[in-house]
């Protein structure tokens, strides 16, 4: 029933007073349903940053819609793991492409970049960042560009007795030798002649212990030679890295043998006992054994192997596996 005096609205419709109050429940609904939706905007998926953290360089973020790029000052505070709203971070004046050109100013800094898909309903998501921003390239036969990308690496240089803890990205001398038995290490170095500083694509090497080697010849190859000594004698415990396609596991006992895996592109090749082999693209196994040296292509382009008592090039492909004998 109406109160008294009250008029229907319509004909027949909701009395004025209760279309009033319908209004009003509309009106808070839909804020409530605003701030439900600002408050559980969804995080788009984490980005990545293609390219060397170098002064010159160009890196590469993953494809999205919007784009922010950061720095952060390790002297000043933490700048791993850290969230999209991270004060430690900053923007960078003017950097909001896909692409960004490394500048002097970033030496020194860790460079991330938050990207988002829309400006309606998502928050921005951070990668990991990379650096820190180094000013000296990488020179071909001289030195080159590592940075650990998983678990403990370890480096030995030249003349050095023992191995120390890579921390974070380094220029380290060519002869250096690279532990990466349960470790995964980003190593890039210099394409062209001796002491040009022209960067080749980064390569990854994991689960394996191998000296870098490059010669000063025209686009001579960054090498990874597998070193340590193999007990081809009697059986004698001792540790190995054993690795799968998709990186480094565990360490066990045994010394029978000995192997590295590669990841990459680049003018980059591993090397056995009974070969190497130059990478087109791919990741790929090289594992020595008493016997000889053991190629194995698990994905990618594949790679080339020298046979060296056989004096000759065998193109291996995806599944593809090849053992060149001493």
């Amino acid at each position: 029933m109406k109160a008294a005096g009250e008029k229907a609205v319509g004909g027949g419709g909701w009395p004025r007073r209760g279309a009033a109050a319908a209004a009003t429940f509309l009106a808070v609904a839909a804020i409530a349903v605003a701030v439900a939706s600002v408050s559980s905007a969804r995080v788009g998926a984490r980005p990545t940053i293609a390219g060397t953290p170098l002064v010159g360089e160009t890196l590469v973020a993953s494809e999205s819609n919007l784009y922010r790029w950061q720095r952060c000052d390790p002297a000043v505070g933490t700048c791993v793991d850290a969230a999209a709203n991270d004060s430690n971070w900053s923007d960078i004046a003017g950097a909001r492409a896909r692409t960004y050109t490394v500048v002097p100013a970033d030496i020194g800094f860790f460079i991330r970049v938050l990207t988002k898909g829309t400006n309606l309903g998502e928050q921005f998501a951070a990668s990991a960042p990379v650096g820190p921003v180094t000013g000296e390239p990488p020179l071909h036969g001289v030195r080159v560009l590592v940075e650990p990308v998983e678990g403990t690496v370890k480096v030995k240089e030249p003349g050095q007795n023992a191995f120390g803890v890579l921390a974070e990205l380094s220029l380290i001398p060519v002869g250096s030798t690279v532990d990466t038995r349960g470790s995964r290490v980003r190593l890039t170095a210099a394409t062209g002649g001796f002491g040009s500083e022209a960067v080749d694509h980064p390569v990854d090497f994991y689960a394996g212990l191998f000296k870098i080697i490059q010669k000063g010849g025209i686009n001579a190859p960054a090498k990874a030679k597998l070193t340590g000594k193999l007990a081809c004698g009697r059986r004698k415990g001792g540790t190995q890295a054993r690795a799968s396609a998709g990186g480094p596991t565990a360490v066990e006992s045994r010394r029978r043998r000995r192997r590295v895996w590669g990841s990459g592109s680049g003018n980059y090749s591993t090397s056995g006992s009974g070969g190497t082999g130059s990478v087109r693209g791919t990741t790929w196994l090289t594992k020595d054994t008493c016997k000889g040296t053991q190629f194995k292509v698990t994905e990618g382009l594949g790679i080339t192997v020298f046979d060296f008592k056989k004096k000759k090039k065998i193109k291996l492909g995806p599944g593809d596996k090849y053992f060149a004998a001493n």
